[in-house]
Protein backbone atom coordinates (compact mmCIF):
# COMPACT_ATOMS: atom_id res chain seq x y z
CA UNK A 1 0.00 0.00 0.00
CA UNK A 2 0.91 3.48 -0.49
CA UNK A 3 2.20 4.59 3.19
CA UNK A 4 3.38 8.04 2.19
CA UNK A 5 0.12 8.61 1.24
CA UNK A 6 -1.44 7.06 4.36
CA UNK A 7 1.13 9.36 6.71
CA UNK A 8 -0.37 12.07 5.17
CA UNK A 9 -3.92 10.96 5.08
CA UNK A 10 -3.30 9.99 8.97
CA UNK A 11 -1.81 13.44 9.76
CA UNK A 12 -4.71 15.23 8.32
CA UNK A 13 -6.97 13.00 10.78
CA UNK A 14 -4.92 14.41 13.28
CA UNK A 15 -5.14 18.00 12.02
CA UNK A 16 -8.77 17.77 11.94
CA UNK A 17 -9.14 16.19 15.48
CA UNK A 18 -7.57 19.06 16.77
CA UNK A 19 -10.10 21.70 14.90
CA UNK A 20 -12.95 19.82 16.00
CA UNK A 21 -11.84 18.53 19.36
CA UNK A 22 -9.28 20.62 20.72
CA UNK A 23 -11.69 22.72 22.44
CA UNK A 24 -14.56 20.08 23.59
CA UNK A 25 -11.39 18.44 25.20
CA UNK A 26 -10.76 21.25 27.32
CA UNK A 27 -14.24 21.35 28.38
CA UNK A 28 -14.46 18.24 29.33
CA UNK A 29 -11.35 18.65 31.55
CA UNK A 30 -12.63 21.96 33.09
CA UNK A 31 -16.20 19.75 33.69
CA UNK A 32 -14.73 17.10 35.24
CA UNK A 33 -12.35 18.58 37.69
CA UNK A 34 -15.18 21.11 38.35
CA UNK A 35 -17.15 17.97 39.91
CA UNK A 36 -14.81 16.36 42.18
CA UNK A 37 -13.00 19.73 43.65
CA UNK A 38 -15.77 22.14 43.25
CA UNK A 39 -15.82 25.63 41.19
CA UNK A 40 -13.12 27.82 43.16
CA UNK A 41 -10.27 25.05 43.16
CA UNK A 42 -11.42 24.71 39.64
CA UNK A 43 -10.83 28.80 38.78
CA UNK A 44 -7.83 28.89 40.32
CA UNK A 45 -6.03 25.98 38.34
CA UNK A 46 -7.91 23.62 36.21
CA UNK A 47 -8.47 25.91 33.25
CA UNK A 48 -4.86 27.11 33.38
CA UNK A 49 -4.25 23.14 33.43
CA UNK A 50 -5.55 22.81 30.61
CA UNK A 51 -4.78 25.18 28.24
CA UNK A 52 -1.11 24.33 28.64
CA UNK A 53 -1.85 20.64 28.06
CA UNK A 54 -3.60 21.94 24.62
CA UNK A 55 -0.82 24.20 23.66
CA UNK A 56 1.50 21.78 24.64
CA UNK A 57 -0.24 19.47 22.19
CA UNK A 58 -0.49 22.37 19.42
CA UNK A 59 3.09 22.85 20.16
CA UNK A 60 3.71 19.32 19.27
CA UNK A 61 1.26 18.88 16.29
CA UNK A 62 3.28 21.71 14.69
CA UNK A 63 6.95 20.63 14.88
CA UNK A 64 5.91 17.36 14.05
CA UNK A 65 4.00 18.76 11.04
CA UNK A 66 7.35 21.24 10.14
CA UNK A 67 9.75 18.30 10.21
CA UNK A 68 11.38 17.99 6.16
CA UNK A 69 11.64 14.70 4.95
CA UNK A 70 15.69 14.94 5.90
CA UNK A 71 14.98 16.21 9.25
CA UNK A 72 18.29 15.60 11.29
CA UNK A 73 18.46 13.62 14.45
CA UNK A 74 18.05 16.64 16.92
CA UNK A 75 15.32 17.78 15.18
CA UNK A 76 13.56 14.31 15.69
CA UNK A 77 14.97 14.17 18.68
CA UNK A 78 12.94 17.26 19.44
CA UNK A 79 9.73 16.48 18.55
CA UNK A 80 10.45 12.96 20.44
CA UNK A 81 10.75 14.75 23.86
CA UNK A 82 8.25 17.17 23.48
CA UNK A 83 5.50 13.91 22.49
CA UNK A 84 7.45 11.77 25.16
CA UNK A 85 6.29 14.34 27.82
CA UNK A 86 3.24 14.92 26.50
CA UNK A 87 2.27 11.24 26.88
CA UNK A 88 3.80 11.16 30.43
CA UNK A 89 1.94 13.66 31.77
CA UNK A 90 -1.47 12.74 29.88
CA UNK A 91 -1.58 8.73 30.12
CA UNK A 92 -4.80 7.32 28.83
CA UNK A 93 -6.43 10.36 27.43
CA UNK A 94 -6.29 11.07 23.54
CA UNK A 95 -3.55 13.33 24.31
CA UNK A 96 -1.48 10.43 25.20
CA UNK A 97 -2.44 8.24 21.89
CA UNK A 98 -1.34 10.58 19.56
CA UNK A 99 1.74 11.25 20.89
CA UNK A 100 2.64 7.35 20.88
CA UNK A 101 0.93 7.68 17.15
CA UNK A 102 3.57 10.60 16.64
CA UNK A 103 6.84 8.79 18.59
CA UNK A 104 5.93 5.78 16.16
CA UNK A 105 6.39 7.26 12.86
CA UNK A 106 9.56 9.04 14.13
CA UNK A 107 10.81 5.52 15.13
CA UNK A 108 9.47 4.40 11.32
CA UNK A 109 11.85 7.40 9.89
CA UNK A 110 14.65 6.02 11.32
CA UNK A 111 13.88 2.04 10.96
CA UNK A 112 13.63 1.41 14.50
CA UNK A 113 10.56 -0.62 13.92
CA UNK A 114 11.16 -2.33 17.37
CA UNK A 115 10.20 0.85 19.49
CA UNK A 116 7.29 2.10 16.48
CA UNK A 117 6.15 -1.38 17.62
CA UNK A 118 5.98 -0.89 21.20
CA UNK A 119 4.76 2.68 20.75
CA UNK A 120 1.85 1.29 18.87
CA UNK A 121 0.96 -1.63 21.35
CA UNK A 122 0.38 1.03 23.95
CA UNK A 123 -1.48 3.38 21.28
CA UNK A 124 -4.00 0.43 20.61
CA UNK A 125 -4.21 -0.97 24.11
CA UNK A 126 -5.22 2.74 25.72
CA UNK A 127 -6.85 4.61 22.26
CA UNK A 128 -10.26 5.75 24.16
CA UNK A 129 -12.19 5.62 20.87
CA UNK A 130 -12.59 2.86 18.33
CA UNK A 131 -11.50 4.73 15.59
CA UNK A 132 -7.92 5.32 17.45
CA UNK A 133 -8.20 1.94 17.89
CA UNK A 134 -8.13 1.04 14.19
CA UNK A 135 -5.60 3.60 13.24
CA UNK A 136 -2.88 2.18 15.86
CA UNK A 137 -4.07 -1.56 14.75
CA UNK A 138 -3.59 -0.22 11.10
CA UNK A 139 0.20 1.12 12.24
CA UNK A 140 1.05 -1.71 13.99
CA UNK A 141 0.19 -4.28 11.36
CA UNK A 142 2.34 -2.03 8.59
CA UNK A 143 5.09 -1.95 11.47
CA UNK A 144 4.99 -5.83 11.93
CA UNK A 145 4.82 -6.49 8.33
CA UNK A 146 8.01 -4.34 7.87
CA UNK A 147 9.57 -6.63 10.11
CA UNK A 148 8.63 -9.96 8.11
CA UNK A 149 6.16 -10.64 10.84
CA UNK A 150 3.68 -11.69 8.36
CA UNK A 151 1.98 -14.29 10.59
CA UNK A 152 1.46 -11.09 13.33
CA UNK A 153 0.46 -8.65 11.18
CA UNK A 154 -2.45 -10.89 9.19
CA UNK A 155 -3.76 -11.69 12.83
CA UNK A 156 -4.58 -8.06 13.23
CA UNK A 157 -6.36 -7.53 9.76
CA UNK A 158 -9.46 -9.64 9.62
CA UNK A 159 -11.06 -10.63 6.76
CA UNK A 160 -14.18 -8.66 6.79
CA UNK A 161 -14.08 -5.19 8.31
CA UNK A 162 -15.65 -2.04 8.16
CA UNK A 163 -14.73 1.66 9.45
CA UNK A 164 -12.63 5.18 8.58
CA UNK A 165 -9.55 2.80 7.95
CA UNK A 166 -11.21 -0.60 6.95
CA UNK A 167 -9.86 -0.11 3.30
CA UNK A 168 -6.66 0.66 4.15
CA UNK A 169 -6.24 -2.56 6.42
CA UNK A 170 -8.31 -4.72 3.57
CA UNK A 171 -5.19 -3.67 1.04
CA UNK A 172 -2.46 -3.95 3.51
CA UNK A 173 -4.08 -7.55 4.45
CA UNK A 174 -4.16 -8.30 0.46
CA UNK A 175 -0.07 -7.32 -0.09
CA UNK A 176 0.37 -9.58 2.80
CA UNK A 177 -0.97 -12.43 1.07
CA UNK A 178 0.01 -11.87 -1.99
CA UNK A 179 3.77 -11.46 -0.50
CA UNK A 180 3.17 -14.96 0.83
CA UNK A 181 2.29 -16.43 -2.61
CA UNK A 182 -1.69 -16.74 -1.61
CA UNK A 183 -2.84 -14.93 -4.54
CA UNK A 184 -6.37 -16.52 -4.69
CA UNK A 185 -6.87 -14.70 -1.25
CA UNK A 186 -4.78 -11.61 -1.79
CA UNK A 187 -7.68 -10.82 -5.05
CA UNK A 188 -10.44 -11.36 -2.81
CA UNK A 189 -9.31 -8.71 -0.29
CA UNK A 190 -8.59 -6.49 -2.89
CA UNK A 191 -12.03 -6.91 -3.98
CA UNK A 192 -13.08 -6.30 -0.10
CA UNK A 193 -10.86 -3.02 -0.25
CA UNK A 194 -12.29 -1.68 -3.24
CA UNK A 195 -15.84 -1.99 -1.98
CA UNK A 196 -15.10 -0.39 1.08
CA UNK A 197 -12.92 2.24 -0.52
CA UNK A 198 -16.09 2.89 -2.70
CA UNK A 199 -18.64 3.56 0.21
CA UNK A 200 -15.93 5.84 2.26
CA UNK A 201 -14.87 8.29 -1.05
CA UNK A 202 -11.33 6.78 -1.13
CA UNK A 203 -9.31 6.90 -4.38
CA UNK A 204 -9.61 2.85 -5.91
CA UNK A 205 -7.41 3.25 -9.26
CA UNK A 206 -4.17 2.05 -7.29
CA UNK A 207 -6.59 -0.91 -5.31
CA UNK A 208 -8.22 -2.16 -9.14
CA UNK A 209 -4.40 -2.10 -10.20
CA UNK A 210 -3.06 -4.38 -7.93
CA UNK A 211 -6.32 -6.68 -8.46
CA UNK A 212 -5.95 -6.60 -12.53
CA UNK A 213 -2.66 -7.59 -11.80
CA UNK A 214 -3.31 -10.71 -10.47
CA UNK A 215 -5.50 -11.76 -12.91
CA UNK A 216 -2.91 -11.62 -15.45
CA UNK A 217 -1.67 -15.33 -16.26
CA UNK A 218 1.73 -16.35 -15.02
CA UNK A 219 3.74 -17.89 -17.47
CA UNK A 220 5.06 -21.36 -16.54
CA UNK A 221 8.76 -21.75 -16.19
CA UNK A 222 10.18 -22.86 -19.24
CA UNK A 223 12.12 -26.86 -18.92
CA UNK A 224 15.66 -27.00 -20.43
Amino acid sequence: MDYDQFEHDTEEKIKRWWDENGKSLIGAVVVGVAAVFGWDQFQKNSQAEAEAVSAQFQTLLEEQLSLPDNASEDERGKVFELATKLREENTGSAYSVYSDLIMAKLAVETKDFALAESHLKAAHATAPTVELKALANLRLAQVLYAQEKDDEALALLPESMEGAFAARSLELRADILLAKGQREDARNAYDKAIAQAGMTGMPVDLLELKRNDLNEVIPAETVN
